[in-house]
């Protein structure tokens, strides 16, 4: 029996769970996977345990701990180095190896609804270790514009200099072709309100990270005034099929979101 797991703070919305035990039953693997709650102090002396323990696979990585996870592993694969931040963890040889399988996530999610970053003007909102994610794959699509908003303008500048974008406050997002909501707001537990802008144009995409709940205000936000609203679970589901495959050699047989 394999051991791996997904760890936040808080974690109990994680769906993680349920589609990574499909994963395994369909694939003929035995994993117990778990959703561990771990307050931002405990993060170092968990992975130390797990690192020494041969059952452990590893863990996808979730709010607050993408950014020190990515400290506190041992190798950082070429994606979780460009966004500054890791959703998963694998144990290899005794080593815990840091890599960011929310950039294809992000590509495969829009790419599901009809939708490229190539050429588009795009307005992340949020900077955190999502929204880094967000960015880096849009430079990767080849996107025309990349504007980083957040509450703290200077954490904004801070990301957008990393990404060749520019940044602003929430309160003053220019005009773009894909939104995308990089924040916990609308999650399960936290604020439910929308970010989307009120001058967001009809037609434009307004793509939501968070998948729990499935409808958030964001997306009824953008129904409601005429925006192709993009759901979280498609890039919940590509990235944590791409992060299966990095634990056992091969992507998971069961395909469906």
């Amino acid at each position: 029996m394999k051991r791996a797991a997904v760890i936040g703070h808080p974690i109990a919305h994680s769906r993680s769970p349920e589609l990574f035990a499909r994963f395994a039953a369909a694939s003929g693997v035995a994993l117990e996977y778990r959703a561990v709650d771990i307050a931002p102090d405990q993060l170092a002396p968990t992975l130390r345990a797990w690192r020494a323990d041969p059952d452990f696979v590893g863990c996808n990585v979730t709010l607050p701990h993408k950014e020190r996870a990515l400290v506190l592993a041992d190798r950082v694969e070429p994606a979780a180095k460009a966004c500054g931040a890791a959703n998963v963890l694998t144990r290899t040889d005794g080593l815990l190896v840091a890599d960011n399988t929310d950039v294809a996530g992000v590509k495969a999610g829009l790419a599901a609804h009809g939708i490229s970053l190539h050429g588009a003007r795009v307005a992340v909102l949020g900077a955190g270790g999502a929204a880094r994610a967000v960015a880096e794959a849009a430079r990767r699509a080849g996107a025309r514009t990349i504007v980083i908003a957040a509450r703290d303008a200077h954490r904004a500048q801070a990301v957008a200099a990393d990404f060749g974008a520019s940044a602003c406050r929430l309160d003053a997002v220019p005009l773009a072709d894909v939104y995308v909501n990089a924040t916990p707001v609308g999650m399960v537990g936290q604020d439910q309100r929308s970010l989307l802008p009120p001058d967001a144009p009809v037609g434009a995409a307004a793509f939501d990270l968070v998948y729990t709940p499935e409808d958030t205000p964001f997306l009824r936000a953008a129904r409601t005034r005429g925006l192709r609203a993009v759901p979280g679970t498609a890039m919940f589901h590509a990235q944590a099929a791409a992060t299966f495959e990095r634990w056992f050699g091969f992507a998971p047989k069961e395909t469906s979101v």
